[in-house]
């Protein structure tokens, strides 16, 4: 039996927002897993994790995997069911940490 073919067909912009909406439950997000060397660069990161959240009073779902040492930032406006200016002011400013 064959395989059954998948449509690898990009999905953006309106139509991709039309679409999750029409999924009960399903919101659009952005999602970046940032490794680490260091145990104390993991404490670092989360302590510049927690301040972003106060300073731009957005909250992102969090994911510590130690097995890898990562941290994993889900970011959404689940209030707009999408990604929005704030998320992505929110990722710009995550980026910013520089481990030691």
């Amino acid at each position: 039996m064959a395989a059954p073919v998948e449509d690898k067909t990009p999905v953006s912009g309106g139509d991709l927002q039309a679409a999750v909406q029409e999924l009960d439950g399903w919101v659009i997000s952005i999602t970046k897993r940032f490794r680490f060397e260091k145990w104390s660069d993991i404490t670092r990161f989360m302590q510049h994790l927690a301040e972003t959240i106060a300073a731009t009073n957005h909250h992102p779902d969090v994911i510590l995997d130690t097995g890898s040492k990562s941290v994993i930032v889900i970011v959404t406006t689940h209030s707009e069911r999408t990604v929005t200016r704030a998320d992505l002011e929110f990722a710009r400013r995550l980026n910013e940490f520089k481990p030691e």
